[in-house]
């Protein structure tokens, strides 16, 4: 059970790293609405079962939701279009992906290879670290750095 105090230094530590981890989360899912939906349920399964080492937390926060975004995108969702006429965030993001030639090479690699490059690329996570987040050998966590990277390398004489 979490006392008061281990919430506070929950909040604290998840507050830190949020921006980083969010981040992460756009670049691998390309939905800046289903990040942060993943990222506040991570968020809520750290206050009911904490990892057991804050060393990583954005390796772990980042892992939770990654499975949680994987599990929401198996089940219907009822989504709203904005009425406002506004463009949404997600449009606004979507918008922004799209003119960042990174996002496009993104877009390129499955969405394994793409959690495997943004966590060590933007969470500067090391090879052994994604690979005991994901359940994976370090070796197939260099194999797969490195063909994305040659998919991406292949994929920029395509991208405007």
């Amino acid at each position: 059970m979490i006392t008061d105090h281990d919430e506070l230094d929950w909040e604290r530590l998840y507050r830190a790293v949020y921006p980083s981890v969010y981040r992460a989360l756009v670049a691998t899912l390309l939905d800046a609405e289903l990040a942060s939906d993943a990222l506040h349920d991570a968020f809520l399964a750290g206050l009911d079962r904490p990892p057991l080492h804050d060393t990583n937390l954005a390796g772990w926060l980042f892992r939770v939701a990654v499975r949680k975004a994987a599990r929401a995108r198996r089940r219907p969702a009822l989504r709203l279009d904005d009425a406002s006429g506004e463009p949404s965030e997600r449009n606004q993001i979507d918008a922004l992906l799209d003119r960042l030639s990174v996002g496009q090479l993104l877009r390129m690699l499955s969405p394994r290879q793409r959690s495997i490059v943004v966590a060590y690329f933007y969470l500067d996570q090391s090879q052994e670290q994604i690979a005991e987040l994901l359940g994976i050998r370090r070796g197939t966590v260099a194999a797969t750095i490195s063909q994305a990277l040659g998919r991406m390398r292949k994929g920029e004489g395509h991208v405007q």
